[in-house]
């Protein structure tokens, strides 16, 4: 009786697991769509304080966020306008909320330091990038992705040099690197590997 519940529960656990992996997968070019425009972002920011470019950045941030942004919400209006399903289970949810979670903690932070001027003392990119870690660390574990502790790993690393540069124009392309780098390209290495989870 024992061991028909541990198997059981070993079942569960390896359901679970194989779901979360699917779900990174299934969400990989939601990280492309990030990590590029959050890094061309912070890019036209860089140009503009670096004289190279007159565009000022908060219209190129305002388009780097909503697009993104709508991008991203494009199965939840599926659901309210088609009726199409969201997906119920447990792991999917438990990854959907944390990086929706992480996704409106970001856009509010960077939204404030704009409007605030706070952008300007550097620490908001900072931030950010140790969110970015939490959820990429919380996710291989969620997913059984070892790999992407790394990535977590790699994006506190690159706080600690955000935060150390944060009064130096060097940290915007630093920033966009890190979301090319550590975002959309771990988003290409799931989505080139989907047949891995498909089923």
């Amino acid at each position: 009786m024992v061991e028909d519940q541990a198997r059981e529960d070993i079942a569960f656990i390896r359901r679970a697991i194989e779901e979360g992996g699917a779900y990174a997968t299934a969400r990989s070019p939601d990280m492309l769509v990030w990590g590029i425009a959050v890094a061309i972002g912070y890019l036209a920011t860089y140009s503009f304080v670096s004289g190279w470019s007159p565009i000022g950045p908060n219209a190129v941030w305002a388009i780097c966020i909503i697009l993104p942004w709508l991008y991203s919400l494009r199965r939840v209006a599926r659901h309210t306008i088609g009726g199409e399903p969201i997906a119920r289970r447990p792991i999917e949810q438990a990854l959907a909320m944390l990086w929706l979670a992480i996704g409106i903690f970001i856009t509010i932070t960077l939204v404030l330091a704009m409007a605030t001027g706070a952008v300007r003392e550097g620490w908001s990119s900072a931030v950010t990038a140790g969110a970015v870690g939490v959820g990429f660390f919380s996710s291989s574990w969620l997913g059984d992705l070892p790999w992407l502790r790394w990535v977590g790993l790699g994006w506190w690393l690159g706080e600690l040099a955000l935060f150390a540069l944060r009064h130096e124009a060097e940290a915007l392309p630093l920033a966009a690197a890190l979301y090319l780098l550590l975002l959309a390209a771990p988003g290409y290495v799931l989505w080139s590997r989907r047949g891995d989870h498909a089923g």
